[in-house]
C-alpha cells in the first residue's frame, strides 16, 4: 500500500512541478530540460560492451563523497562503461564532462516506467548510490534484476520518515540492498534496530578526498603571481551576505599588510561588480588570464570555477561561506585539511564536521562585522592560537580518514 501511495504522490507531484519550469528559476528549467535528453544519451552507450556500472548522486556534494569510489571503479574496471547520474542541476552542470564516467545524465523522475526503462537501458552489473538519494522504483528494478546495489556514505536520522509509520515500504527496500556503508555509529544503530543488518560503519569518504588533495601539487600560476609572504585570508564559496560581513575588514586590513582572495560561490556578474565597487583597495579579478594588475592588487576575486580546493593551499586563514544565510554552509573540510584556521557564519547546526571542529576550537563563528575585526586584530597581533586551530583541523581530517579503504576492502570481499 505504501508503494501505491508513493507512486500516486509522485505522479501528481510531477504534474504540479512541470509547469513551474516556465515561471520558475533557471535551475528548475535545467532540472526538466536536462531530463528530456536522458533517453537519447543512454542510447549512445556502446551495445557491443555489456560491461556497465552505475553510480547515482543527488548533487555535487554527494559526487564528492562518491568520487573516491568512482576513481577506484574507473581504475579497477577499465573495460566497463560507467554511467553517472544526478538528480540536481547543481551536480550535473559542473560534472557533466568528468573523465571518471563514460556518460553523465540526469536521473529520470521516479516512476515505475521510467525506472524500468532506465535500468534496462543501462543494465549495470552493480549500482552505487551515494548518501541517501534512494528512489523506491529504481530500487525495485535493481532488485528484480538481482543487481548488486550499494549505498555509499549514508546517514540516517531517527526522525527520518523512512523510520516512521509511513516508511515500512522503504525499509523493505533497504532490506533488499546488498550493503549500506554508513558515516556514523548512530546511523548504523538505527539500521540494526530495524533489522537492516547488511550494513557497516565506514566513515565519510570526503575526508579521504580532501586529505589526498593536500598531497598533490596545489600551485596555481595566477596565485603564484598574486601571493607574497604577507598574510593571506581566503573567502571560499562566499555569498553576498558573506561579502557584506567582510567588506569593511577587507578594506581596513588590506592597508595593514593582509592580502585577500575571494572565491564566490555564485559567479554572478552583478555581484562581482557590486563587490568590486565596495572594495577601496587595489583589486583584481581573475577571469582565466594572468594580467599585470595581479602583482599590485591587495584583493583578488577568482571569477572562475574549479580552483577553490587548490587555492586554499595559498592562504593562511579561511572563511567558508554559506553560514550567514539560508544557502547552507559550504565545505569546511578542504581548508581544514590544509591546516588553516577556519571561520564560519552562525548557521551550521546541520553540518556535523562544523559542530565537531567548533567544539574542538578549530573553527570560530562570527555573526557581525565586529566579530571579524576582532579576529583579524588577534590574528595579526599573535597568530599562535590560530596556528593551533589549524593544527586541530588538520589532525581531525587525518583521524577521520580511511572510509574509502574500508569500503573498497568490503566491496572486494563481496566481489
Amino acid at each position: 500500500m505504501g508503494q501505491i501511495i508513493y507512486n500516486s504522490l509522485s505522479f501528481f507531484g510531477q504534474l504540479l512541478l512541470r509547469p513551474l519550469q516556465w515561471v520558475g528559476s533557471e535551475k528548475l528549467r535545467a532540472f526538466w530540460n536536462g531530463r528530456g535528453n536522458t533517453w537519447a544519451q543512454l542510447n549512445t552507450l556502446d551495445p557491443a560492451n555489456p560491461n556497465r556500472l552505475w553510480m547515482h548522486c543527488a548533487s555535487l556534494g554527494e559526487f564528492e563523497q562518491g568520487r573516491p569510489i568512482l576513481e577506484w571503479l574507473r581504475q579497477k574496471y577499465p573495460e566497463h562503461q560507467i554511467v553517472l547520474s544526478f538528480f540536481s542541476p547543481s551536480g550535473f552542470a559542473p560534472k557533466q564532462k568528468t573523465p571518471l564516467a563514460d556518460l553523465v545524465v540526469y536521473l529520470p523522475w521516479d516512476s515505475p516506467s521510467n525506472a524500468k526503462s532506465f535500468v534496462e537501458l543501462i543494465a549495470p552489473s552493480a549500482a552505487y548510490i551515494v548518501k541517501s538519494d534512494l528512489w523506491p522504483n529504481y530500487l525495485i528494478q535493481l532488485r528484480k534484476r538481482n543487481i548488486s546495489t550499494y549505498v555509499i556514505a549514508a546517514r540516517f536520522k531517527t526522525k527520518h520518515w523512512i523510520f516512521g509509520p509511513a516508511g515500512g515500504f522503504m525499509r523493505a527496500h533497504l532490506l533488499g540492498l546488498t550493503h549500506i556503508f554508513v558515516q556514523d555509529q548512530a546511523s548504523l544503530d538505527l539500521l540494526k534496530k530495524h533489522g537492516i543488518n547488511q550494513s557497516s560503519l565506514s566513515g565519510d569518504t570526503r575526508f579521504d578526498r580532501v586529505w589526498a588533495q593536500t598531497k598533490q601539487d596545489n600551485r596555481l600560476d595566477f596565485l603564484q603571481v598574486f601571493k607574497t609572504d604577507e598574510p593571506c585570508v581566503i573567502l571560499g564559496s562566499s555569498w553576498p551576505e558573506d561579502h557584506d560581513l567582510w567588506i569593511s575588514s577587507i578594506n581596513q586590513f588590506s592597508e595593514k599588510g593582509v592580502r585577500f582572495i575571494i572565491a564566490p560561490h555564485d559567479l554572478n556578474p552583478t555581484e562581482i561588480q557590486r563587490l568590486q565597487s565596495k572594495i577601496t583597495t587595489p583589486c583584481a579579478v581573475y577571469n582565466g588570464t594572468i594580467t599585470p594588475d595581479l602583482t599590485s592588487a591587495r584583493v583578488l576575486i577568482i571569477n572562475t570555477i574549479g580552483h577553490l580546493s587548490r587555492a586554499y593551499a595559498s592562504a593562511d586563514m579561511a572563511y567558508v561561506g554559506g553560514g550567514m544565510g539560508h544557502s547552507g554552509l559550504h565545505n569546511i573540510l578542504e581548508p581544514a585539511a590544509f591546516g588553516l584556521p577556519v571561520i564560519i557564519g552562525p548557521v551550521y547546526d546541520k553540518f556535523p564536521e562544523a559542530i565537531a571542529l567548533t567544539e574542538r576550537k578549530g573553527v570560530q563563528v562570527v555573526s557581525q562585522e565586529q566579530d571579524v575585526r576582532e579576529i583579524m586584530d588577534r590574528w595579526l597581533s599573535d597568530s599562535t592560537d590560530f596556528k593551533l586551530m589549524g593544527a586541530v583541523n588538520r589532525d581531525y581530517i587525518q583521524q577521520q580518514s580511511g572510509a574509502t579503504k574500508h569500503i573498497i576492502s568490503k566491496l572486494e570481499s563481496m566481489d
